[in-house]
């Protein structure tokens, strides 16, 4: 676009619609963060739920599991049979009685 009137030699003027103006300034580095971590943030908050029932589940899991290896210390060498230092898989207490 013509400017109606050239500019005086004296003064210079920008055209005004030679160059796109800056309509406001750029955000603070602290609103960038802020923006930034948005989406992180809110996937945070919404897994919150689902994250703490995991944990409050493998707390219980591990509080009750003690409870039981306490009360009951062979209860899993007589319902899971481990390989011995050979590598083969010993027989449970109930095959060998059944022999």
């Amino acid at each position: 676009m013509n400017p109606d009137r050239s500019p005086s030699r004296r003064t210079v003027h920008p055209d005004l619609y030679a160059n796109p103006r800056r309509s406001a300034a750029l955000p603070s580095l602290g609103v960038e963060i802020a923006f930034a971590a948005l989406p992180v943030l809110t996937v945070v908050a919404l897994s919150f739920p689902t994250a703490a029932a995991v944990a409050l589940a493998a707390l219980c899991g591990a509080v009750a599991g003690a409870a039981l290896h306490r009360r009951y210390p062979s209860a899993v060498d007589r319902t899971v049979r481990l390989p011995d230092d050979e590598g083969t898989v010993r027989e449970t207490r109930s095959a060998r009685r059944g022999r």
